[in-house]
């Protein structure tokens, strides 16, 4: 029997390198491959990474290739980042690059280098469903029967086993096409007490190499700056105003807040005062107090599925017609506990397709729009969009 061909997305990091030397010990058969992203003022931006890549798979033996995903980066990435900070929405990058290039472009690249699967370093797990749907709209309630005999078998995408890195909310937009499709050697391991300890062993030399932090193609993380010399003009000053529109004072661009800030406002206050929304139209900062952050809801859109999207839209239906809605847990950011919620198909008049309506358990602070939102039950990723409105 052949051995399955797998396309290793190695970035040159620690965790990509181990995720690499575990499918060949469990006998796939690896093609290390790197992304050339981005250039800088110095030459390819992440040449480094590459080289660090290809050391690693020259000592696993394995074949290794760098992929000119430029183009497709600064069209699918850089300018979505760009154009979402101009709308004045913060965007969340990742997101838009593991659907668009990690599992997006990289396995149409797989499959022309004779691999039907790719697998990376992320932390998170893929597994084979039993024949058993997702329950209905409460939670616990008992699960019926799936599907008929010879259909495709159904995946969950779920969190990792190291909760300090899961990532699993990073990778929301994985549909059931992709994700049979690919790997997470890493998700039934520990960072600090498996991965690092693995490389050690085995002399690589990204061991000890610090995890990226930040934005990948954004020097230093300073945004503003990044999107002057992009579009090659300052940012347009404008006001600072509270909620009831009382002028506060002035700034050096919109682009340089977001909402739940409250460092580096310019402005002085004898009480707290908080980023609670941005209006692009007019070029405005609004600040308020800390219940102004506060909502109850929100309205996400350009909403994807990971668990089987005929089975959530039959569960939304059975619902709504129940006068009910679906239960299940979100998150708004990476790092916040799942929060409970009640989901359902957003109004007629919600102001994009594909797009539903939360309602938190509990008041959420700081709902920015342009954020990943992510929907869960239990472990279990079962879709997420975009962040369009609190409520």
């Amino acid at each position: 029997m052949a051995l399955q061909r797998v396309l290793v997305a190695m970035s040159g990091g620690v965790d990509s390198s181990v995720a690499a030397w575990l499918l060949q010990r469990q006998g796939y058969d690896c093609v290390g491959a790197t992304m050339r992203l981005f250039d800088d003022d110095a030459g390819p931006g992440n040449a480094r990474d590459i080289d660090d890549a290809a050391a690693i798979a020259q000592r696993l033996g394995i074949p290794h290739h760098v992929l000119d995903c430029r183009e497709a980066f600064d069209r699918d990435v850089v300018e979505a980042f760009v154009r979402a900070y101009e709308r004045g929405v913060t965007p969340n990058p990742c997101t838009i690059c593991n659907r668009r290039i990690k599992f997006g472009l990289l396995l149409e690249q797989a499959r022309m280098l004779g691999c039907d699967t790719v697998a990376t370093g992320h932390y998170a797990r893929i597994r084979q469903r039993p024949d058993a749907t997702l329950s209905p709209a409460a939670p616990g309630a008992t699960p019926k029967a799936n599907r008929p005999a010879g259909t495709a078998p159904v995946f969950e995408l779920s969190c990792a086993r190291d909760q300090t890195k899961d990532q699993s909310y990073f990778l929301y937009s994985l549909t059931q096409d992709v994700l049979a499709h690919v790997r997470f050697p890493l998700g039934d391991l520990t960072k600090e007490g498996d991965i690092r300890r693995i490389a050690a062993e085995q002399g690589f030399s990204c061991a000890r190499k610090r995890d990226s932090q930040g934005i990948c193609f954004v020097p230093n993380n300073d945004f503003a700056s990044f999107i002057e010399r992009r579009r090659h003009a300052e940012l347009p000053a404008g006001d600072i105003v509270d909620t009831s529109g009382a002028l506060l004072g002035h700034h050096r661009g919109a682009i340089r807040y977001t909402v739940g800030q409250r460092k580096g406002l310019g402005v002085a206050a004898a009480h707290p005062l908080y980023v609670t929304s941005i209006d692009a139209r007019t070029n405005t900062v609004v600040l308020g107090g800390e219940r102004d952050l506060m909502a109850d809801a929100l309205v996400a859109d350009d909403w994807i599925w990971s668990a089987p999207a005929g089975e959530m839209e039959a569960l939304l239906d059975e619902a709504e017609a129940a006068g009910t809605a679906l239960h299940a847990s979100a998150k708004i950011r990476y790092h916040q506990p799942h929060q409970g919620v009640r989901v359902a198909r957003a109004a007629t008049d919600a102001p994009a397709p594909r797009a539903l309506r939360l309602d938190f358990d509990e008041p959420q602070r700081a709902i920015a729009p342009g954020q990943a939102v992510v929907l869960y039950r239990g472990d279990v990723v079962l879709g997420g969009g975009t962040v369009r409105c609190a409520c």
